[in-house]
């Protein structure tokens, strides 16, 4: 009960209205074009006849959900999923009260574009593992089981994302955290790529890997080349209006600090050099370097005092500048533009719903 009230007592509130204010109205949510494809894995796996060959059917959360819940409907599913975001949504902020008055500078990422427009990917749920996580690594629960099982869940909800995130926390901690961390990190993945295989096998996917995806001709060639030529709107497609608050690491904390954030952003930008899905998976690799600058300039005296002057530069920046998101090309508002819009799809469920009772 104390815990409720002191978590209420913090930015919950205002932490809250941003992500729904951001996420709704500003950057405006789009489910992801494919979508009806990923629903069909659900039925094809039912009928023990997988002809889905995309590497998305390696990221299984959704799925696994859909088919223990038994969702037959693409409409019920849509809105698991959105259902799922707003759980989440909510498990972020709850996991980001620590950070205090600094909680809501983390909601203006360019993650934050990412998990509203690609609704149906499991990056959401990636995010919220990243965030708990960041939370037990700065509060000193590296060793417990349960952060095990956190890093399990990350590798079987996104391997890929996972295996990147994980060398960034491996530098992000203090030295004495390494050993147990990347024990912890070892046996979720071998855990958690053992499970998808499995998975995999079970259901008779037939398709390419990730992995053998990234090996295709041109595709390093392209996605290197996309990031070589675009790097300083990648680097503001995940950072934002965050990026103000990056450039003052340089001045105000150590060099051993510094060079933290620096490595772990290089490490974030030469695994988005071997995806196509360019700022997507920057915004998502660097959540953890966002949280653990925040967290140190939490606890830097000399910061805390410009306080007010980070928000004000860091907003206005953020509109300011505005979206400038790299998904092929140079993008100012979601690619997902050819199905039904989330603010179409809403009312036309309400009023299904509702059909006897308004008539």
């Amino acid at each position: 009960m104390n815990y409720i009230q002191n978590l209420f007592k913090k930015n919950f509130y205002l932490d809250l209205m941003v992500v729904i204010f951001l996420s709704h109205v500003y950057y405006r949510i789009t489910f992801i074009d494919n979508i009806e494809y990923e629903f069909d894995l659900i039925k094809q796996i039912k009928e023990n006849n997988v002809t889905s060959t995309s590497f998305f059917v390696e990221s299984p959360t959704y799925t696994l959900i859909g088919l223990f819940l038994d969702v037959e409907n693409l409409d019920i599913y849509k809105s698991l999923i959105y259902l799922i975001t707003l759980i989440c949504f909510l498990l972020i902020i709850i996991n980001i009260q620590y950070l205090n008055k600094y909680s809501t500078i983390f909601l203006f990422g360019g993650w934050l574009i990412t998990c509203s427009w690609f609704f149906g990917y499991v990056d959401i749920i990636s995010v919220t593992l990243m965030t708990i996580i960041c939370r037990n690594i700065l509060q000193d629960n590296v060793g417990r089981f349960n952060m095990l099982i956190y890093f399990i869940l990350m590798s079987i909800n996104h391997n890929a994302i996972s295996l990147a995130v994980s060398l960034i926390f491996l530098i992000l901690v203090k030295k004495n955290q390494i050993i147990r961390l990347s024990i912890t990190v070892v046996l979720s993945q071998i855990i958690g790529n053992s499970i998808v295989q499995f998975y995999l096998n079970y259901i008779g996917f037939s398709g390419r890997g990730r992995v053998r995806f990234v090996f295709n001709d041109n595709v390093i060639e392209s996605a290197t080349s996309f990031v070589g030529e675009n790097i300083l709107i990648v680097l503001w497609s995940g950072f934002l209006g965050i990026s103000f608050l990056i450039l003052l690491t340089s001045n105000n904390l150590s060099w051993d600090r510094s060079k933290k954030i620096i490595v772990s952003t290089l490490i974030a930008l030469f695994f988005t050099s071997i995806a196509l899905d360019t700022s997507r998976i920057f915004s998502l690799l660097i959540v953890p370097i966002i949280i653990f600058t925040l967290h140190m300039y939490k606890e830097d005296v000399h910061i805390k005092n410009k306080l007010s002057l980070v928000y004000t530069v860091s907003i206005f920046l953020h509109f300011f500048i505005g979206i400038k998101y790299f998904y092929g090309e140079v993008l100012d508002e979601s690619p997902m533009q050819n199905i039904e819009t989330f603010y179409d799809f809403i009312p036309r469920v309400v009023n299904s719903l509702m059909s006897n009772i308004w008539k």
